[in-house]
């Protein structure tokens, strides 16, 4: 008898094919809002941590609309095609966050070289001010995951790209689980600096190095998160 060795679900996982039956079940559909981080943390008796992962793996795959500050949103579109895009995760096609950051990596890299060459002086400011604020949180010994999401889209505003920005802007979102997990590593002052590094080769227009220095930067992250 051929058997497959036992695989323990994931608790996004789990988190997806709950979302999967409501839309089955016809209590979701396409267009409609989910329940927020908290809520849904809540109900599923999870971590709002596992929450993020299962949304961000959701965003890579199409199937919701992260709108910061909003909510998150099925995208609009067939109920089959939703369903089938969630069967395709649920049943064997895993979307691995590793990949997903070797995908910034190749996004933002770019957005750190488009952003030397385009930044206007208010951009460099608001460069500036992000990695300000990213400092004094880290000095102060907290998890700065928040004004480390700013500080990346502040280069990303910067690079003039509109459609680099809408990708990264949900990949970002939804990968806060990552920031978090590498800023508790105690890791933050390197990461600190990593930032500076980054920082300075934008404001001196120096496209390659900060391409280099922001693609050695997530290498970093990547590398820490496994």
């Amino acid at each position: 008898m051929k058997l497959k060795p036992v695989k323990r679900k994931k608790v996004s996982q789990e988190i997806i094919e709950q979302i999967m039956s409501a839309i089955e079940r016809k209590e979701l559909k396409p267009g409609d809002q989910l329940p927020s981080e908290r809520t849904l943390a809540e109900l599923l008796s999870v971590s709002r941590t596992s929450v993020q992962e299962a949304t961000s793996i959701l965003a890579s795959a199409g199937i919701v609309e992260i709108r910061p500050g909003v909510g998150v949103f099925l995208i609009k579109g067939s109920i089959e095609d939703t369903l089938s895009k969630l069967r395709a995760i649920v049943h064997g096609v895993d979307v691995n966050l590793i990949e997903l950051m070797e995908m910034r990596q190749s996004i933002e890299g770019d957005a750190a070289f488009y952003a030397a060459k385009r930044a206007t002086e208010q951009d460099l400011e608001s460069i500036k001010e992000a990695f300000l604020a990213l400092e004094q949180a880290v000095l102060k010994g907290e998890v700065a995951a928040e004004e480390d999401y700013h500080f990346h889209m502040a280069i990303l505003a910067a690079a003039k790209n509109q459609v680099m920005g809408m990708v990264s802007d949900s990949l970002l979102e939804g990968l806060t689980q990552t920031r978090y997990d590498t800023l508790e590593k105690g890791k933050s002052r390197e990461i600190l600096e990593e930032h500076r590094g980054i920082m300075m080769a934008i404001q001196a227009r120096d496209a390659e190095l900060a391409r280099k220095r922001m693609w050695q930067h997530l290498q970093g992250v990547k590398e820490r998160f496994c």
